[in-house]
């Protein structure tokens, strides 16, 4: 059975919240919005880290080997910038940042801070032998789990790992990071949160960006966008003179671009201090997964003038553009944006340094979030209410997602079987293999799931609509739900 097809034994962690199905005049897969949230979040949004944890990290008493098992297959360049791009396009659409830091290798699940430890990410990413069929596990973000091991997440190290084909490693770390920020699964079959692993996905859909929003907002523009105020235009730039400080320098924090059109525009005058250079820099490394864009120009009668321009297709760096020969009442306008060859929105730093003195980078937010209790959770879902589960890995155990690959999962008085078989959907002389991601390993028995078996049961037999097109277990259940004709092969289960 369907691991979303059960009702919750956990209570919720907030008012249960009653949604009605949102039409939409797209495409007919996206006619309903049908993700489901935990009720999970990180306590803060503006910096949430995530880090690779280093061979030989205790997980369980388990070490983990995620470098020996995708260094075996790809440059290690490459893999982790699978995970950046994943990371990337949840930063993209929600109001969060996202950011890479560095491991030590401390055991997974040691005691230290529920955010912001010093010492790994507050997302920790390992590798560990996870049996036959199961794709990764992810454990739930606050405040399922209390402790430094909220959020982290765990490929299987036998599992077949490729590149833009299938298993695919960036397909799977999106959807692991959905569920590391607050997702669970969605009935949309074209969705990265879909809990079926069928086919590449490597973009979000309108549902995964309703769900991530219904977590944490959509991006918020910074103090220059808003208000009434813009500096989108070098006609408007906004003047940052006045933050010149005591050593000639300016740092202003906190900066986004939300979205990939979007660019600022700055004007700053040299003050009589200067030491004759000027340092423009655009930083978002240890802030977000921003690829800065730096332009320096100085202004023109009818349009500016071009001086210069550096960049970075790095997912979170730094830029900085040296100006010699700049003199005391000179007047220059800075072009700040992303980097579209990476990441082309998040949030980053601007400094300008006229002084001798050497600038530090901006420090990151305060994020810091003491270990805190486990807490039961429940879940926000439209229709059909899921739940976490508890796993273990070797001595450790956690609150979180179990992601299966080639099994479904069916429920009898106490468990949830792992079956090795396989669903299709026939379409003409194709056949299109579904294979699913999500499955909880425990359940308890109740009239839905007996609904649910009785409903995999019909559709498990050969059904024809009236237009001759064979059903597919999904289309089956799609019509159950929904009580749609999925006569159209291009209903929402295809």
């Amino acid at each position: 059975m369907f691991a979303y097809l059960r009702k919750s034994s956990l209570p919720t962690s907030k008012p249960s919240v009653k949604r009605s199905a949102r039409p939409l005049v797209e495409n007919l897969e996206d006619r309903l919005l049908l993700y489901s949230t935990y009720g999970g979040t990180w306590a803060y949004g503006s910096r949430i880290t995530y880090s690779f944890m280093p061979d030989g990290t205790s997980v369980g008493g388990t070490p983990s080997a995620l470098f020996q098992t995708l260094n075996a297959k790809f440059s290690q360049a490459n893999w982790e910038l699978q995970f950046q791009k994943a990371a990337a396009v949840w930063q993209a659409v929600a109001n969060i940042n996202l950011c890479q830091v560095s491991d030590n290798g401390s055991p997974e699940a040691t005691n230290g801070n529920q955010q912001d430890d010093s010492r790994f990410g507050d997302i920790r990413i390992g590798a560990v032998n996870l049996g036959s069929g199961v794709a990764a596990e992810t454990f739930l973000p606050p405040p399922f789990n209390g402790g430094t091991d909220a959020g982290d997440m765990f490929l299987n190290s036998t599992a077949s790992w490729r590149i833009n084909t299938s298993y695919d490693l960036e397909t799977v770390a999106i959807h692991e990071f959905g569920h590391a920020l607050g997702l669970g699964e969605s009935q949309i079959t074209a969705a990265c949160m879909y809990a079926y692993y069928n086919g590449v996905k490597q973009s979000l859909t309108s549902d995964d960006i309703a769900g991530i929003q219904s977590v944490w907002g959509a991006p918020q523009p910074d103090q220059f966008n808003s208000n009434g105020q813009s500096n989108g235009s070098y006609r408007t730039p906004a003047n940052i003179t006045s933050y010149i400080d005591s050593n000639s320098q300016i740092a202003i924090p906190n900066l986004r671009i939300t979205s990939a059109s979007q660019v600022e525009w700055f004007s700053v005058t040299v003050p009589s201090t200067t030491t004759g250079t000027m340092v423009v820099t655009e930083q978002s490394s240890n802030l977000s997964m921003l690829s800065p864009m730096l332009s320096l120009y100085r202004p023109g009668s009818i349009i500016p003038t071009g001086i210069g321009l550096v960049s970075s297709t790095g997912y979170g760096a730094t830029v900085s553009y040296s100006l010699a020969g700049v003199q005391a009442g000179q007047t220059y306008l800075i072009r700040e944006c992303g980097n579209a060859a990476g990441d082309p929105t998040g949030g980053f730093g601007l400094e300008v340094n006229f002084g001798s003195a050497t600038q530090p980078l901006i420090a990151p937010p305060n994020t810091v979030v003491p270990q805190k209790p486990d807490q039961a959770g429940g879940t926000d879902n439209l229709l059909i209410p899921t739940s976490p589960q508890a796993i273990t890995i070797g001595n450790l155990f956690a609150q979180g997602i179990v992601d299966l690959m080639n099994a479904l999962v069916s429920p009898n008085s106490a468990t949830a079987a792992v079956q090795t078989s396989t669903a299709s959907t026939s379409m003409g002389d194709s056949r299109i293999a579904v294979t699913p991601l999500d499955a909880d390993a425990t359940t308890q028995p109740d009239d839905s799931v007996a609904m649910w078996a009785a409903v995999l049961a019909t559709a498990g037999q050969t059904n024809t609509s009236s237009s001759g097109t064979t059903l597919s277990t999904l289309q089956a259940i799609d019509a159950t739900i929904l009580d749609w004709d999925v006569s159209n092969s291009q209903s929402l289960f295809t």
